[in-house]
């Protein structure tokens, strides 16, 4: 057998006739999904912000970022983002592998740096269950490691 000559390169579609389906998903016309527009988080308000996060909505992630933006000026966000943070939903949902947008939230009081921000961020923390402050805890060593700095 000749090992040297390769097969024609067509794939089986091709040679028997069939459809051919896109590989990327984007590209192909039926995995296309409706999304609904951003809203102006920019624009709202922190009553109207924290309605946005505690509903059931796909952009309730940009609602929670937007009051950490404002947490450090605004501490009428600072309390949002507490009650936010002690919320079923905002627990359960991911931003990506262990980060709920509780812990963003707690993150983001810690961020902001002020008496009120750190004092709510503690008080949320206390409020986690035992498993969810020590998967915080150990998120946050890691990536302060990584980044090279240490809490104060």
């Amino acid at each position: 057998m000749n090992f040297t000559v390769r097969p024609p390169a067509c794939s089986f579609a091709a040679r028997t006739g069939a459809p051919r389906a896109s590989r990327h998903p984007r590209r192909c016309e039926r995995a296309t999904v409706a999304r609904t527009p951003a809203p102006p988080v920019h624009d709202m308000s922190v009553p109207e912000l924290t309605a946005l996060a505690c509903g059931n909505h796909p952009h309730r992630g940009r609602a929670v970022l937007e009051l950490i933006g404002r947490a450090r000026t605004d501490d009428a966000a600072t309390d949002a983002l507490g009650e936010l943070s002690r919320l079923p939903s905002l627990r359960e949902d991911r931003m990506f592998h262990l980060v709920s947008l509780a812990w963003a939230a707690i993150i983001g009081l810690l961020a902001a740096a002020t008496e009120r921000s750190w004092a709510t961020a503690h008080a949320a923390f206390a409020d986690l269950d035992f498993d969810d402050r020590l998967a915080l805890l150990t998120y946050l060593e890691s990536t302060t490691e990584v980044a090279g700095g240490t809490w104060t």
